[in-house]
């Protein structure tokens, strides 16, 4: 069996050195850090977690939690999460709350028992959720949603929306419509700024299809609420906003049974570039939000308030536009409108 001392003899630092790395003490040189760890996945070294955890009152573990871990968006934040965790010695349990008030509060005591050195989770509400949180007595990260009391790592989905509106004028669409909720948390204020840089450059909305965000993978409630407003009132707009990928993607197919092809007879974009965005036929224009850096930034604040008691702080990334085929009806160099635009 490999013990402590193996790893010190081939990193060539101390037993005392190797102890601190496992227990992540602040102490370790980046530099050290890295070859130690490197030798403890090269031997197969498995430490006594409970001796370790009595011993320095730590598990070196953190409780990770996500609406739905299949939804391409929060699987490819969970592989950042994951693998930057790893690097700092720790290890991740991931936990799926289907938007549930109920098992999200469940979840979070079992981690409490568990004795997590902290959280990183996509609250179900930044209201509904906070008391659970603030019973957890101890550090924890929002992702994707701000919640008071909390640090969180974010994107402005205002913004993101104010974005989206501003690509779809510079194509040049008039008649521009949105799919998705209009009263729920980050997709609210999305719907929000997007309506009002429409508004403001005297553009109204034509249409509104309300649709709840896909709670997974199988988000036919779109596909079906997207075919009965064509349906019932038909679509009249050249262009629509989809809250997220999974709903451009139903939308997408609900169009198509329409006889509407995408982007030559209605242009759609999404929210998220997930996986997703890139691998549909079209693929898909989405605004962006920077996964890995969610992700990384996210274990970086989370480490810095376990090992050294930091502040809760807010940190808004920046989203930008990628333009794909599904806005881009024709790329000329006489359309000054579209010469800007970059394909990826």
């Amino acid at each position: 069996m490999v013990s402590m001392q193996d790893i010190a003899d081939k990193a060539g630092v101390s037993r005392v050195t190797v102890s601190r790395v496992l227990s992540n003490h602040p102490s370790v040189r980046p530099e050290t850090r890295q070859k130690v760890l490197h030798w403890v996945k090269e031997l197969d070294y498995e430490p006594n977690l409970i001796a370790q955890s009595l011993a320095g009152n730590r598990t070196n573990i953190i409780g990770l939690l996500v609406p739905e871990i299949a939804y391409p968006f929060f699987s490819e934040i969970i592989e950042s999460i994951e693998n930057q965790a790893f690097y700092e010695g720790y290890s991740i349990i991931i936990c799926n709350t289907h938007r549930s008030l109920d098992k999200e509060k469940n979840i979070l005591t079992q981690l409490r028992q568990r004795k997590v050195d902290g959280i990183i989770a996509v609250p179900v509400s930044a209201q509904k959720s906070l008391p659970a949180y603030q019973r957890l007595q101890v550090p924890a990260v929002m992702i994707t949603k701000r919640m008071d009391g909390f640090s969180s790592v974010y994107v402005s989905h205002y913004h993101g929306g104010q974005q989206i509106a501003r690509h779809f004028l510079n194509m040049g669409f008039q008649k521009i419509g949105y799919i998705g909720p209009t009263k729920e948390s980050t997709s609210a204020m999305k719907y929000a700024g997007f309506q009002q840089y429409l508004s403001a450059s005297q553009v109204p909305l034509t249409d509104v299809i309300e649709c709840p965000a896909p709670k997974n993978m199988n988000a036919s409630m779109v596909y079906q609420l997207v075919k009965q407003y064509a349906a019932d009132s038909g679509l009249h707009c050249e262009a629509y906003l989809a809250n997220d990928d999974i709903t451009a993607c139903e939308a997408i197919t609900a169009f198509r049974e329409f006889g509407y092809a995408v982007p030559q007879d209605i242009a759609i974009a999404g929210f998220d570039n997930s996986l997703l965005a890139r691998e549909i036929s079209p693929k898909l224009t989405a605004l962006a939000q920077p996964l890995d850096e969610i992700g990384k930034k996210s274990v970086e604040i989370l480490l810095e308030q376990i090992n050294n008691g930091a502040e809760p702080c807010m940190y808004e990334l920046e989203s930008r536009i990628i333009a794909r085929e599904s806005t881009i009806r024709f790329v000329s160099s006489d359309s000054r409108s579209a010469a800007h635009i970059k394909q990826f």
